[in-house]
Parts: structure tokens; C-alpha cells; sequence
């Protein structure tokens, strides 16, 4: 696990002011290109405009650069604070890759005070004031002489890499375009808070040392800042802003590094985040190195990178990995990719992407995605792939063997017009489908949350693929094909959307119910009721090619005019049945339950059902007949109308159990429930009353009924 970088260092002592009793004015000799022997705190009052000095300071003291003109170095200086006021030392971390440590950081030995600007280097490789007293460590040599900028320190370096020691200061350090010389910051740079604009390379950390920079006002980025993180990690919370075409941003990480942006990546106007510019415009781009990197940390919903495709690109190369850890909805417009620079598309990246496990850290992908590997959903996270509205649109690549997601969260797919396929989607979490385009799922598909139908079709690509708790809205459809489905509920969840196929079909598993009120049509599929409650409510159908009810599972039906349910083939019965409502018949009128279009007979019967066992709903008694209509149908016969409380008609005698007060009376709308009774006795509950009935035994003509008696 990456640890934070923790610095030793103290604070540094503040500088000295340019009027402290003891200050040396040097300006004369520095017009004037003479060399500069320091001995104790100095002072150039810079006039304005551009002073080239092609001397040195050496000596021992501190120089500060005042006034309102440039100060022009053209050569390399050394000198240091004087003896006594040196307190610094620097330590190695040990281990396989050593880094820096500075402790006691001392007081600056360079001042850059408000309205001046002192200039390192004229585009050469010379021009820095620094003392190296320090052995290099892992390729990096530390500057001894730190600097505080408060007004503007230019470095103007070419071929070279350079260190300013340890920096303070609210002012700004800049580096041209195109100089071709790199900054490397390093160590603890708390105490600087203002601005870095980065003309052609900053170093922000290296495999050779580390970065604290916690407090700098912004980073102007109008080259490569170059970001990396060995085995800790690296957090900016700046902002960035760029204005010139080519500028990137660049990840490098090892062993367990990590690093976390937590501001954004603007334009230097930012009315152009998110607007359509020309290509030749296109200034923002990331390049992840194999690297890890995190935008965000829970805390905050200010998205690192508000762009366009047309502004922006995203390259992540050698398996990098993209986190997402935001505490609000944010959106991603830019294409994850693998190419070089400006031709992102180019060549699909091979990445991981994931969305950190913070609660209301909902990112939507507007854009199509080109890359492979693992997406991972966070518990508490919400992945939305499309905007929902008409081009936006997105995708992920499937086909790769490491293609794959991994739901822990909720996964949300929203696209209009695209169709979509996901490919081996595993975890805790659930899949939302919620555009009008479809979704299809395909390869190994194991999640175990809910799977909510909103809108459009969901596809079923996967042989044997589980579900649990399907839900979903009228005018939504699920598309099986050939494939089987199975669906595993507990508790109560509706479907009222339509199920289509060819030879597919669908199992319940679970002790809940399912509901489903749409029309549903698989003409060559087998339908098992293998556990819990299949409904077919009111105003819907199953048309399928086989039925199978197993033992301890229920069919729960709305039967209307016509058959909720026809099957071209075989029917088998062995659960229980449930009768949600009846339409009202007149008396002998038949009632289709399922309707076999075959020639097949059915075969079994519901539980405590025999053929020929009469039934109430709502007080009214049926037959229940497996041999109706053309000799294959499942079938009730209505008798006369009859009331709870009065005695079934024929040779079947009511006797209630219930609490008669319970009784709702109403007909049509009860729920009678048909569970296993003895011998031929079957269990019915009609309007909250629970009845027996029972066939009179042969021989007891003339024998007193009894009354229906309470519990």
C-alpha cells in the first residue's frame, strides 16, 4: 500500500529585509558586469527593462533582487548563507531506490522581492545561482542554495536539469516555451504558494526523489509537467490551466506509487473547458506511463478534466490504471485511448479504470472508450455509460480476453441511439438499463445486485446467465435469443416490460415473486418455475414453448378472457397455484388458465388440486379441470354464484377457518391460495377467509352437513 510522504523538515526561517540594518547595495557593480564577492546580505535595486549580467556572485550572504526591471544571469554563481546561519542537512532513505531527505531547510539565500524578475539563463545551459555541497543521490543533486520568490523568478535554461533548493515565496516562476531545460522539484515545497508556469518541462518528482507541494496557488502548464511517484503517494491539489496547442500532462509511477489530482485541468480561459475548438487548438492532453493515478479523493465533485473530444485526449500506455474518487456526479467527455498524442484513437489503450467505493461517486462516460482491460465499480459508486440525451452516447471495448467488469456499485447504461454490449461482468452490484438502445450481455456474467429494465432492450448473449431481482417499466424489452435465463428473487419485484426470444427460456429461483405484466413470447423456450412465485398479473401473458412447475414453487395467476398463459409443448405441474383474480363468467363458463396449442396432455397437477377438485374464489366455487377445452388446456368451470358464508353447492361442503371479520368480500380482486391439503381436500383463500373443501363421501346421502364453523 502507498504511504503518504511524510518530510522532517522545519519551517524555513523568513528572509531578511532588502532595508535590514547591514544590507550591501550591489547595484553599481552589477550594471556595471563586474563580478560580486558577497559578504553578508546584499541588494541590486533592478532598474526597468532588461539588465544582462554576465558576471558572478560568489562570497558568503543572501542577494536580493528589488525594483521593477529584469535581472539577466548569463553565467553559473556559488555562493552560501554564511557559516553561522547554516543548519540544513540532507539524508538518504536508504533501501533499493534512495531519496532525499532535507531537514532544517535554511533561510533563503536568494530573495526575488515583488515587482522585480530575476532571469536564470538566456537560452543556454548557464545562468543558475546554486551550491551543490550535497553527493548526488540516485542522479539528483540538490541545490543548497534555496530561494524565496515573491515577485518573478524566469528560468531560461536549455539541456539541463536544475534544482532551486528548497523554494518559498507567493510569487512566480516561470519557464519559457521551447528552452529545452527541466526543473526538478523536490522534497518538501510547502511553503511556496504561488505560481509554477511550466513553458516546456517541470519534473513535478521523479523516480529519484519525491514532492510535497500542498500549497502552491496554481500551475500554469503550457509544456509537460512530468509527474511521478516512486513507492508514495503524490497529491497536487492545484489547479492546472493551459493555453498553447501541445501541452501535456505526464504520469510515471513505480512499485506502489500513486498519484491523486484533486483539482481540474483547465484552458487559462475556461470558458473553453468544454467548448468544440479547432484540432489545431487541442492543447490538454494526459499520458498516463504505466502508471497509477487517482483524479479526485472523495472529498469533492470539481472534475479534473472538463473537456471535449475535440480539446483533449487521454493516452494510457504500459497498464496504466485511471481512478475516479468524487463525492458528486461528474462527467468524463473524452475518449480513454492508447494512441500517441493528438492520434489517441489510433490504438486502443490497455488499462484499468475504476470508480473509488465513495458513496455519490456517479461518473457518466459521454463519449465511446477505447480501451482494454478492467472497469471496476466501487461499492456506494455509480458508473453511467451515455449522457441519456442524443449524442452521448458511449461504449466499452469487448473482444480482448482481459475485457471485463467488475460491479460492486451500480452500473447504468444510457445510450439513445448506440447499441452496446458488455462482456464479463461480475460483483455485488446492480445493472440499470435505462436508454433506448440496446444493451446486450455476453461472456461470463455473474453480478449479483438487481437488474432494473427502464427503458429499451437488454440482450442476452450468454447461455445460463442468473439475474436476481429483475424489475422494469412498460415498453422495455429483454431479448433472450437462443439463450437461457435465469432469474433468482427474494421479496416482490414487477417486470412489466416484454420478453422475447426464439428457443430461449427462463427459470425462477429464490423464494420471492416475480410479476410480470407485460407480454412475454418464446415460442421455442422452456419456462421452469423451479423456486418461488412466477405472476402472470393483469394484462399479462407468457406464450412459451414448454412449462414446467416444480415441487414447492408457485404459478400465480390474472387470468382474463383469454389464457394467461399458451405453450406449444409439454406442461408439467407439481407447485401450487395462485389465483390473483377471475373475470366473471356466467354459470358453466369455462376459464382458460393455460392454454396447450399443442396436442400434448397435461401432465401433473398444482398441489392439493386433483382433477375435478373444486375451489372458492370469492365465494364463488370452480372446478378445476387438466383435460379442458380441446382435451389439453388447464381449465375452470364456474358453479352458480355462491357467498362465503353459505354452502357450496354440489357435493362439496365449505367449512371456514378464518376470521370471518377478515373477509374482504370482494370478488374478482381476491387472492386465493391453493397450497397442499390430504387426500382430496384442497386449501383456498378467498378475501382473507380460509376455506376445506372436500368431497362428501360415497354413502352418507341424507347425512346433516355441518355448519361452517370459525377459528
Amino acid at each position: 500500500m502507498a504511504s503518504l510522504l511524510a518530510f522532517s523538515g522545519a519551517t524555513l526561517l523568513p528572509a531578511q529585509s532588502a532595508e535590514a540594518a547591514g544590507t550591501t547595495d550591489i547595484t553599481a557593480s552589477v550594471l556595471a558586469g563586474s563580478n560580486v564577492t558577497l559578504n553578508g546580505p546584499s541588494i541590486i535595486n533592478v532598474p526597468s527593462g532588461t539588465t544582462t549580467y554576465n558576471g558572478v556572485f560568489s562570497g558568503q550572504g543572501t542577494l536580493t533582487v528589488a525594483g521593477s526591471g529584469t535581472l539577466v544571469l548569463t553565467k553559473d554563481s556559488d555562493f552560501t548563507l554564511p557559516s553561522g546561519d547554516q543548519r540544513q542537512s540532507v539524508t538518504t532513505s536508504g533501501g533499493n531506490w534512495p531519496y532525499p531527505i532535507v531537514s532544517n531547510p535554511d533561510q533563503p539565500a536568494v530573495i526575488v522581492e515583488r515587482g522585480a524578475t530575476l532571469q536564470y539563463g538566456a537560452d543556454g545551459s548557464t545562468g543558475i545561482i546554486g551550491d551543490y555541497p550535497y553527493t548526488s543521490i540516485s542522479g539528483i543533486t540538490l541545490n543548497h542554495d534555496n530561494i524565496e520568490v515573491n515577485g518573478t523568478l524566469a528560468v531560461d535554461i536549455a539541456n539541463r536539469e536544475y534544482n532551486l533548493g528548497t523554494i518559498s515565496g507567493s510569487g512566480t516562476i516561470s519557464q519559457p516555451r521551447n528552452t529545452w531545460g527541466t526543473l526538478d522539484l523536490a522534497d518538501d515545497q510547502s511553503q511556496f504558494t504561488g505560481t509554477l508556469a511550466d513553458g516546456t518541462g517541470f519534473n513535478f518528482g521523479s523516480a529519484a526523489f519525491r514532492l510535497s507541494l500542498p500549497s502552491a496557488a496554481a500551475i500554469d502548464n503550457d509544456g509537460s509537467a512530468i509527474i511521478s511517484a516512486r513507492n508514495y503517494t503524490l497529491v497536487l491539489p492545484e489547479n492546472f490551466y493551459e493555453d498553447q496547442y501541445g501541452s501535456d500532462i505526464n504520469f510515471h509511477t513505480w512499485q506502489a506509487g500513486l498519484i491523486k489530482m484533486t483539482g481540474v485541468d483547465h484552458y487559462t480561459d475556461t470558458s473553453l473547458d468544454t467548448a468544440s475548438i479547432a484540432h489545431t487548438s487541442n492543447f490538454r492532453g494526459i499520458n498516463i506511463e504505466g502508471a497509477n493515478v487517482q483524479w479526485g479523493d472523495g472529498s469533492t465533485s470539481r472534475f479534473f478534466l472538463p473537456a471535449t473530444p475535440s480539446d483533449s485526449y487521454i493516452n494510457i500506455h504500459k497498464n496504466g490504471s485511471l481512478a475516479f474518487d468524487y463525492d458528486g456526479p461528474v462527467t468524463l467527455d473524452t475518449p480513454i485511448s492508447g494512441g500517441v498524442y493528438h492520434a489517441s484513437l489510433s490504438t486502443p489503450a490497455n488499462a484499468s479504470i475504476s470508480l473509488a467505493p465513495t458513496n455519490g461517486n456517479a461518473v457518466t462516460f459521454a463519449v465511446p472508450m477505447n480501451y482494454h482491460g478492467t472497469t471496476t465499480i466501487g461499492h456506494g459508486a455509480t458508473l453511467l455509460l451515455g449522457t441519456g440525451t442524443s449524442g452521448g452516447d458511449s461504449s466499452l471495448l469487448t473482444g480482448a480476453s482481459n475485457d471485463q467488469i467488475i460491479d460492486n456499485g451500480v452500473l447504468t447504461v444510457r445510450n439513445t441511439s448506440t447499441s452496446i454490449t458488455l462482456a464479463n461482468v461480475s460483483g455485488s452490484g446492480g445493472l440499470v438499463q435505462s436508454g433506448s438502445a440496446t444493451t446486450t450481455l455476453s461472456g461470463a456474467i455473474s453480478y449479483t445486485g438487481p437488474t432494473t429494465i427502464n427503458a429499451g432492450t437488454l440482450a442476452i448473449a450468454s447461455a445460463g446467465l442468473r439475474l436476481n431481482q429483475i424489475s422494469g417499466v412498460a415498453g422495455s424489452s429483454i431479448s433472450l435469443g437462443s439463450n437461457s435465463l435465469s432469474v433468482s428473487t427474494s421479496g416482490a419485484t414487477t417486470y412489466a416490460g416484454s420478453i422475447t426470444g426464439t428457443s430461449g427460456g427462463l427459470t425462477t429461483t429464490g423464494g420471492g415473486t416475480l410479476t410480470l405484466t407485460g407480454h412475454t413470447s418464446t415460442p421455442s423456450g422452456t419456462w421452469h418455475v423451479r423456486q418461488g412465485t412466477l405472476a402472470i398479473g393483469a394484462g399479462g401473458s407468457l406464450s412459451v414453448g414448454s412449462l414446467v412447475e416444480s415441487a414447492g414453487s408457485t404459478l400465480s395467476l390474472a387470468a382474463g378472457t383469454s389464457a394467461p398463459i399458451q405453450v406449444s409443448g409439454a406442461v408439467q405441474l407439481g407447485g401450487a397455484l395462485k389465483i390473483a383474480s377471475l373475470p366473471a363468467v356466467a354459470a358453466g363458463g369455462p376459464i382458460t388458465l393455460i392454454h396447450e396449442t399443442g396436442t400434448q396432455p397435461i401432465t401433473g397437477t398444482f398441489t392439493g388440486l386433483a382433477q375435478g377438485a373444486q375451489l372458492l374464489v370469492g365465494g364463488r366455487a370452480y372446478t378445476i379441470n387438466y383435460a379442458g377445452g380441446s382435451g389439453h388446456d388447464v381449465v375452470l368451470a364456474a358453479s352458480a354464484v355462491a357467498t362465503a358464508s353459505s354452502t357450496a353447492s354440489g357435493p362439496a361442503a365449505a367449512v371456514n377457518v378464518a376470521d370471518s371479520s377478515k373477509a374482504s368480500g370482494s370478488g374478482g380482486s381476491s387472492i386465493v391460495v391453493l397450497v397442499g391439503a390430504t387426500g382430496a381436500a384442497a386449501a383456498v383463500v378467498a378475501g382473507g377467509v380460509l376455506f376445506f373443501l372436500k368431497r362428501k363421501k360415497r354413502g352418507a346421502v341424507g347425512r346433516r352437513r355441518r355448519r361452517p364453523t370459525r377459528e
